[in-house]
């Protein structure tokens, strides 16, 4: 079986406490599994979020290494056998191609002001299919929940017999593209237009495909004119998504576009609140508070130092204190900032800002190539640890330190003034921020 060679590499990759503590109580799914997908089941909760959170990309890479095929995880928790059974029969009943997360539903979505119109609309559409509004198109910056409504949208709709499929744009544009390898486009088709729900994430991705762009153009037609419901997200608005067509931007903005803004403290607080009690946690209301108060927007990472934390606690047996938090939170950042090169950098504004990343580090004038080189500069000196601007200036063949502290400064100031580029950067910061989360 290819898990037990799979785990013969990873056990040599990581330490023995972490392979016997969580690795080696995954039981692999071989009847849910496919040749792209790679399904375990594990006994609770807290081994679920810790291996999804340390380990997924690390079994993910490992099966690419074994099978020469990109392969999605999914991780879920044990149930009694009836219910496993039953699942599985309802997920292959109803979804098709990917598996939707069953434990995200509605009743632990955390509502706040942020999030509170999204929610209103997504269980409105779960229950009253394309009645009320449709397309909609769920909008914002990554991790913070625009997933998490199109599970819970999922979950209900299937639980009311509908046949849904939830599928990202890059699952979708694999299978695209498989299909017309094997000159299948009639059992493609059949997939993605005979179904009562639609889901598909990071619509964005889109862009500059025009075969691609084509083809689901067609589907979101044949599946509007039979009244079924379409649901997409993105991270940015059918307008912001260069290289999208102008009759798909129609299409996309002809429903009800709502966007989900970053949590305020209070919702921050009852997320850490809501993740304390999916993995049994005990932990103080001033230290919770703390939390929210100094970790940043995206909901993912809150969840990856909730359980940090709790590793922490329970490798030490010492109560959970502010400089616990304290340390975790150092701890995290170094890691992070460590993490983040400045080719990670130069590709994330490459592509947002739809520039080539031989552009940033030319000498190029042109203005949107100044300014993304700009948004490199800002982004380096702010979430990696290259603090040294004379190296900084040498890789992106500036002249000297003062021409990127110029720079800098520069970029500081538009970002303060112009509210499309804050928000802009805020998405950077969080999609970059975000690879090592997921």
């Amino acid at each position: 079986m290819i898990w037990d060679e799979v785990l013969l590499t990873i056990k040599d990759k990581i330490s023995p406490y972490e392979f016997d503590t969580y690795i080696s109580l995954m039981k692999y799914d071989e009847n849910a599994s496919r040749s792209n997908l790679a399904v375990f089941i594990v006994p609770n909760p807290y081994i679920e979020k810790w291996i999804k959170t340390k380990y997924t990309q690390t079994i993910a890479d490992t099966f690419e290494l074994h099978t020469k095929t990109k392969t999605e995880i999914k991780i879920s928790v044990a149930k009694d056998k009836q219910n496993v059974k039953n699942s599985r029969q309802k997920v292959q009943r109803h979804q098709n191609p990917s598996l939707l997360n069953s434990q995200q539903t509605f009743d632990n979505f955390v509502e706040g002001g942020s999030n509170k119109s999204a929610l209103i609309i997504a269980k409105s559409v779960a229950e009253h299919q394309a009645k009320l509004y449709n397309p909609v198109l769920l909008y914002g910056h990554t991790g913070l929940g625009k997933t998490h409504l199109l599970y819970a949208i999922g979950n209900t709709a299937i639980e009311h017999n509908k046949k849904v499929v939830y599928i990202t744009t890059e699952e979708f544009m694999n299978e695209w593209q498989k299909h017309i390898r094997q000159g299948t486009m009639d059992t493609f088709r059949d997939n993605y237009r005979n179904c009562d729900y639609l889901l598909i994430d990071d619509v964005q991705f889109f862009s500059g495909k025009g075969g691609l762009q084509e083809e689901f153009f067609n589907t979101f037609e044949a599946l509007y004119k039979s009244q079924k419901q379409i649901v997409m997200t993105s991270d940015k608005l059918p307008k912001q998504i260069q290289g999208l067509e102008e009759r798909l931007r129609s299409r996309f903005e002809g429903g009800m576009m709502m966007g989900i803004e970053p949590p305020e403290i209070e919702t921050k607080i009852r997320i850490i609140e809501q993740k304390c009690r999916d993995n049994q946690i005990n932990m103080e209301k001033d230290i919770i508070n703390f939390l929210a108060e100094n970790i940043n927007e995206n909901v993912r990472q809150i969840e990856s130092i909730v359980l940090k934390l709790n590793f922490h606690h329970s490798v030490t047996n010492q109560a959970f204190s502010i400089a616990m938090a304290k340390n975790v939170l150092k701890e995290i950042q170094k890691e992070s900032n460590e993490e983040i090169s400045l080719e990670k950098i130069i590709e994330a504004v490459a592509k947002e800002c739809n520039v080539k990343p031989s552009e940033i580090i030319s000498k190029s004038r042109i203005s949107k190539i100044v300014q993304a080189r700009h948004l490199v500069i800002y982004l380096t000196r702010t979430l990696s640890n290259i603090d040294s601007m004379g190296i900084l200036a040498q890789k992106l063949n500036m002249k000297d330190h003062s021409a990127i502290s110029k720079a800098f400064t520069q970029i500081v100031k538009k970002i303060e003034q112009d509210e499309q580029l804050k928000r802009l950067t805020q998405n950077l910061k969080a999609k970059i921020q975000n690879e090592k989360t997921l």
